[in-house]
């Protein structure tokens, strides 16, 4: 053990932050990594936007040779059509997780990607398999098209945003627990 002219003792031996009731001071993070930690979440962010716009905007057209106005026919899908507020709900979890994710939680940010991926999972499940259905118009119309509207790149970039960005706040949830110092301030 050694003292300072304070009288104050410093134990460099292996006893945890509990047993001695001290707490090691922590290195705060560089500029550089608080710099990407808040670009990183300003994408999850936008990813998030991205999910619950798109459930409103058309994710499927329906056409009939160059038109979508076809008189009595619903030809534009929307999220809401295809999954209802599916994408919201993991959106609205993926909102409460980054605010986890940007204090270095791992656990959060791991979920934080989870929810990117739950996300894309609900995308390739539901709306993917509907980007070529023509519904009744086939029996109708010869030159029947269906395809991806805006929607669709909307919620599926959002779930690649929140997806990784999730991934890398992840490590960099590791690497600011590395910043820990070794030793309490003053030592010799």
């Amino acid at each position: 053990m050694n003292a300072d002219a304070s009288g104050a003792t410093h134990d460099y031996s292996s006893r945890s932050e509990a047993e001695t009731g001290l707490r090691r001071p922590r290195r705060r993070a560089s500029p550089g990594v608080t710099t990407l930690r808040l670009g990183l979440a300003a994408c999850a962010a936008a990813g998030i936007v991205l999910l619950i716009v798109s459930t409103w905007v058309d994710v499927v057209e329906i056409r009939v040779l160059t038109t979508s106005d076809v008189p009595g026919q619903d030809t534009h899908i929307s999220g809401w059509d295809l999954h209802g507020i599916a994408l919201v709900v993991v959106a609205l979890f993926a909102a409460v997780m980054l605010a986890g994710a940007l204090r270095a939680s791992r656990p959060a940010a791991a979920a934080l990607a989870a929810a990117g991926a739950l996300a894309l999972a609900l995308i390739v499940g539901l709306d993917v398999p509907e980007l070529d259905d023509t519904g009744q118009l086939a029996r109708f119309y010869e030159d029947v098209s269906a395809g991806a509207a805006l929607g669709f790149y909307l919620e599926t970039l959002g779930a690649v945003l929140i997806l990784a960005a999730g991934g890398v706040l992840w490590v960099l949830g590791g690497a600011s627990a590395r910043n820990d110092t070794s030793r309490p301030e003053g030592g010799s």
